[in-house]
């Protein structure tokens, strides 16, 4: 594992990675000083975890979802009547990734669907309990990520709900900015030699994966459990941008989107908070 971490080791860093199952307790590790860095969370997480902590967050590139760049999914029973679609979700249970942004993002597509929220029963499903939740019966419908969802689509008793769209970019915004990798502030400002390098890391890595995306899905194999590894090269090619290419406005457009809908409940600055 240590071997894939060339790019930090290229510009004189010493990484230690630590594991997470979910974003959620992964964020509170960060906003609480468990750790320094983190490597790309859903921006609702991100931003109710400043508000709520008052921990001010470094962005350093993003991670997209479009029409071409799939990273959440809406899956379905295979046998699924072929004409079922989101407003057929209404009465169901849909299991969800068990984060603010999955839950948040499920509620705004209902929405754009005229489906009540009372309507539908969202269940938290760990990405591991995925298959058994919906081959139990536990749940109608799943809205996850991978490993979670090529690992339930390859076993070939599940579908995509509609493989002609990527539902988070069709009803919310598109581009979408999907992840965000984030330093502490107080790191950051106290350690620009090592933030610096982090930076070159993540344009170099970023460089790599958009030339050589199915060598990138290989390398990604060995972050996974055993049971997820057969299938990395079905998922889908990532779309990424640099530190070269994100802003401030972008940050904070976001932002405040998410205020009006109602992912986070107060206003967030995200003035100079963007490393460039």
């Amino acid at each position: 594992m240590a071997d894939n971490l060339w790019y930090f080791k290229d510009n004189w860093l010493d990484v230690e990675l630590e594991r997470f199952d979910t974003a959620q307790p992964l964020m509170q590790s960060l906003v609480w000083w468990s750790i320094d860095v983190w490597w790309y969370t859903a921006l609702p997480i991100t931003y109710n975890s400043i508000l709520r902590s008052k921990t001010e967050l470094m962005f350093a590139t993003t991670m997209l979802e479009d029409q071409n760049h799939r990273i959440s999914y809406l899956i379905v029973p295979k046998d699924a009547d072929t004409n079922f679609s989101i407003a057929d979700l209404k009465w169901k249970k849909v299991g969800i990734l068990p984060t603010i942004a999955y839950k948040a993002w499920m509620e705004e597509i209902l929405k754009n669907n005229n489906i009540s929220l009372d309507d539908v029963e969202l269940v938290q499903i760990a990405p591991a309990l995925s298959p058994s939740a919906l081959e139990s019966g536990q749940v109608d419908a799943l809205f996850t990520n991978d490993p979670a969802a090529t690992t339930v689509l390859e076993k070939w008793i599940w579908r995509l709900l509609d493989n002609s769209i990527v539902e988070v970019p069709k009803y919310l915004w598109e581009p979408f900015l999907f992840w965000s990798f984030n330093i502490t502030k107080e790191f950051a400002d106290n350690n620009p030699v090592i933030v610096d390098g982090i930076k070159q890391s993540l344009n170099q890595a970023i460089d790599y994966i958009t030339e050589n995306q199915n060598e990138a899905k290989i390398i990604m194999a060995d972050y996974l459990h055993e049971s997820q590894k057969p299938f990395v090269e079905k998922y889908p090619n990532v779309s990424y941008q640099k530190t070269t290419e994100t802003s401030d406005s972008a940050f904070q457009e976001v932002a405040d989107k998410y205020l009006e809908i109602g992912i986070i409940n107060e206003e967030l600055n995200i003035d100079n908070l963007n490393i460039q």
